[in-house]
Parts: C-alpha cells; sequence; structure tokens
C-alpha cells in the first residue's frame, strides 16, 4: 500500500470514528475550549446520609494541546479550586482565565477530595452524565455523592488514586492543605507545597 494510500484509508477512518461519536452522542465531540464555559458549580453530599458536605475541595484543571513538528503534548495551562459552602455548593468562576486561554485549551478536569471520603459518583437515580464528563459541572451543575471510606487501607488506596493532571500544589492551596491533613492523618510524610503532585 503506497503512503498516499494509507494516508487516505487513516483519514477515512478518522471521518467515520468521528462520525460514529456524534450520531452517538447528538453532537459533535469538542475538547477545547471555544470561549468561556463556566462558571462551574455543583453541589457534594455524604453518600451514607444525603446531607451536604462542607469544606470539600474542588479543583478544576485545564490543559491545552501544545502542536509540535510531528506531534503534540498535553501540557498544565491552569488550576482553579473552590470550597464547598454549608450547603454542600460550590462554584468555580474562571471566565476571565477561560476567555484569554490558548488555542486548544481543553475543557477542566475535575477533582473532588475530602479527607475520610472516596471518589465522587453520582447519585442512583440521576440521568448519565454526559460523553464529556468533564464538562459534567457546566451550566446549573449536578451533584455528587462521596462515600465514607471504612478503612486506613481504603483510604491510603483512595489517596494513591487522586490525580491532579499535573498542577502545581502551589495552585491549589486548600487543595495541598487537605491532602497533606489526610497524609499526617494516615502516618504519612506531607507533601511539599512547591512541588508537584
Amino acid at each position: 500500500m503506497t503512503r498516499m494510500a494509507a494516508g487516505m484509508l487513516l483519514g477515512l477512518l478518522m471521518l467515520t470514528w468521528c462520525a460514529a461519536a456524534v450520531a452517538q452522542t447528538g453532537q459533535p465531540l469538542e475538547p477545547h475550549l471555544n470561549g468561556p464555559g463556566g462558571p462551574y458549580r455543583g453541589r457534594v453530599l455524604d453518600a451514607e446520609t444525603g446531607k451536604p458536605l462542607a469544606g470539600v475541595v474542588v479543583v478544576a484543571v485545564w490543559r491545552r494541546d501544545r502542536i509540535m513538528p510531528f506531534h503534540s503534548r498535553s501540557e498544565h495551562y491552569a488550576a482553579r479550586e473552590a470550597l464547598t459552602n454549608a450547603d454542600g455548593e460550590f462554584v468555580i468562576d474562571a471566565n476571565d482565565m477561560e476567555r484569554n486561554a490558548p488555542k486548544r485549551t481543553r475543557h477542566p478536569f475535575f477533582t473532588i477530595f475530602l479527607p475520610g471520603y472516596g471518589r465522587p459518583r453520582v447519585p442512583a437515580g440521576t440521568p448519565p452524565p454526559p460523553t464529556l464528563t468533564r464538562r459534567f459541572y457546566e451550566g446549573p451543575g449536578n451533584t455528587v455523592e462521596l462515600p465514607r471510606l471504612k478503612t486506613k487501607e481504603e483510604r491510603l488506596a483512595h489517596l494513591r488514586k487522586i490525580d491532579l493532571y499535573g498542577a502545581p500544589f502551589t495552585e491549589v492551596p486548600e487543595f495541598t492543605r487537605l491532602i497533606n491533613q489526610e497524609r499526617v492523618m494516615l502516618g504519612l510524610e506531607p507533601n511539599s507545597p512547591v512541588g508537584k503532585h
């Protein structure tokens, strides 16, 4: 097969994949910002009691795709954080930052953390989240529940899975404080605030 034929075949496969994705979701895949997407909002509840959780840190991380000759690279662009209020609600307003974001900046990824609790999950009976789950908190936002972790082993396992997608700790002081609180409670050394997660 010639290079030209191989390139045409690859292009045809990509178009077929995109068409299938559009048909499945009803809308085109849009991984990059096209103007401000926020403010981002939501509500966090205790999965056992259904009561709001105050003081939960919610971190939004934006990455950008940098195009290089013959390849591209994803790199950290910005991070913002918010704590939930007494009603378990949070708002992250990033319109100023998103309005000035470089081309190929992706919609934010979210990390939600509270010591002693696990990964967020969607309450039963909630419609399934959109295909691009990082857009889950756009518009009116959505509610998530945090399950309590019962054992030290569960808490350690959860701590190892926390991902800030390359954001430095210096950009998210509340997240750093809560992570270090959990680390100390579990007998680990706190993270350095100048390091990266």
